[in-house]
């Protein structure tokens, strides 16, 4: 009718277009995650804690995948948008554990290849798999069950293997941190990559801001 102005705003509704949405990018995320544990896995023991800048900076990039599949259908509910953050940063942490406790005899190994002076007669190859095998067995032995629980339990408790240990190397074997060093690392990563991605999914919880959309012309 003449004399009317059509509003200049519009506010968006805000409705979430289906919780389906919501956990099709709960499950990218994830996927994105197992590329970024590999990676964590590496950095994660950099001296200085240097690699917890990586947990943080890896986890925006997760947490920005999310968010941008899922925003178009926000707002979702609290207990979904917590619980999907809380898988996709869990399954991230654990696979990069897993992958560094995997490797853990590896390592090992190879600096023992690098400090002896004389492995013959086996090639370097064949004495860093009978160290690694010596390590494992290690872990068994003094921290059943071995493999990844063993491995906590060493790092925590102990964090060398001293002297006489492993026959095949006579010398101590370190990792570091260790013990309260190592256990304060663990805190600060689950927390820093849970905070980088809950940084980026848990408006998602929230309304969009009022989107402005242009002025309609005066009807006369």
């Amino acid at each position: 009718m003449p004399g009317q102005i059509a509003p200049a705003v519009e506010l968006a509704d805000g409705r979430g277009t289906s919780p389906a949405r919501w956990w099709c990018a709960t499950v990218a995320g994830t996927i994105v995650s197992l590329p970024v544990a590999w990676l964590l896995s590496y950095v994660a023991m950099l001296p200085f804690y240097l690699g917890l800048f990586f947990f943080m900076l890896f986890g925006l990039v997760i947490g920005a995948v999310v968010y941008r599949i899922a925003a178009p259908g926000r707002p979702y509910g609290r207990f979904a948008v917590l619980a999907g953050t809380t898988l996709i940063v869990g399954v991230c942490w654990t696979a990069s554990f897993v992958k560094e406790s995997t490797d853990f005899p590896v390592d090992l190994a190879a600096d023992a290849e690098g400090r002896t002076r004389d492995i013959r007669p086996r090639s370097p190859e064949e004495y860093r798999s009978a160290v690694a095998e010596e390590v494992s067995g290690f872990l068994r032995e003094h921290y059943p069950p071995g493999g990844v629980l063993g491995y906590a339990r060493w790092m925590l408790l102990e964090g060398e293997i001293k002297k006489g240990a492993i026959p095949l190397f006579d010398q101590a074997l370190r990792r570091s941190p260790a013990r309260w060093g190592w256990a304060i690392r663990v805190v600060l990563s689950i927390a820093l990559l849970g905070f980088a991605v809950g940084s980026q999914t848990l408006s998602l919880s929230r309304r969009s801001n009022p989107v402005a959309s242009p002025a309609q012309p005066i009807l006369r």
